[in-house]
């Protein structure tokens, strides 16, 4: 491990069943930190993940909540099940995400809405109760999740871009108001190599995957644990860094 985790940590992954999410609850757990999974729909893969966690760190380190973040009576009866199970919490990461992808002439009210609400409302409403439960204490942590093209856009994803460009601005502003309580700060991933990532860019064709690679200097897509990696850096290392944009996109965004 990059950095020696500090023990009783409470940390909550929100979106945590499959992908980046679910690496970070692993990487969590399994260096003792309590360590909260969170989903909405994909129930099988939580408890999947959970089980398979299990099998390596005692389950007192362990903690599964059904919870549609974009809801706040859902987000209030996660928060009281944490603070009942280990009585705070010191992190959150608002990695839950929304993609309904469609030309914009196409896209329906109700796809705008509902990656709104997930991506962007569902990050301010975890954002708030976690600080309002955070209360005056020092180091707390939030870390959202923002995008390459919240910033450059992309075709067929006005709702998704529009969404993170939001988060974006969003962890400014927190930053502002919550410091030095808390430290708010955004991750910027580029091509990270999960099952959404290989089957948006068709990754899974050798072509297109050598295709995608060159545009990236590092020569390689991301992985799972370069995020836990950088994750670890900003939680335990970076102790004067607040309302910024962490790049995790082997150099394919530079500005």
């Amino acid at each position: 491990m990059p950095t020696n985790l500090k023990k009783n940590k409470v940390v909550l992954i929100t979106g945590s069943s499959r992908g980046i999410g679910a690496s970070l609850a692993n990487y969590f757990a399994t260096n003792r930190y309590h360590t909260v999974i969170n989903y909405s729909n994909s129930r099988d893969d939580a408890e999947k993940l959970y089980d398979n966690i299990s099998k390596i760190v005692d389950k007192k380190y362990l903690l599964l909540c059904k919870a549609d973040v974009s809801k706040r009576n859902d987000v209030k009866k996660m928060f009281k099940k944490i603070i009942s199970a280990f009585g705070k919490l010191d992190i959150l990461i608002n990695n839950a995400g929304l993609n309904i992808d469609k030309p914009f002439l196409k896209l329906t009210d109700n796809d705008w809405q509902k990656v709104l609400q997930i991506n962007l409302t569902g990050t301010f409403i975890c954002s708030q109760e976690f600080s309002l439960h955070f209360g005056k204490r020092r180091n707390g942590h939030i870390i959202n999740f923002g995008a390459l093209t919240g910033i450059t856009g992309r075709i067929n994803g006005a709702n998704y871009c529009s969404s993170k460009s939001g988060v974006m601005t969003l962890t400014k502003c927190l930053a502002q108001e919550l410091s030095p309580s808390i430290m708010v700060n955004c991750i910027v991933p580029g091509h990270i190599a999960t099952d959404e990532v290989i089957s948006r860019y068709k990754l899974s064709n050798n072509k297109n995957k050598s295709q995608e690679i060159q545009k990236i200097p590092m020569g390689r897509l991301g992985r799972t644990s370069d995020v836990c990696n950088l994750v670890d850096y900003i939680i335990n290392k970076s102790t004067f860094s607040t309302g910024h944009k962490f790049f995790i996109d082997g150099g394919m965004f530079m500005h």
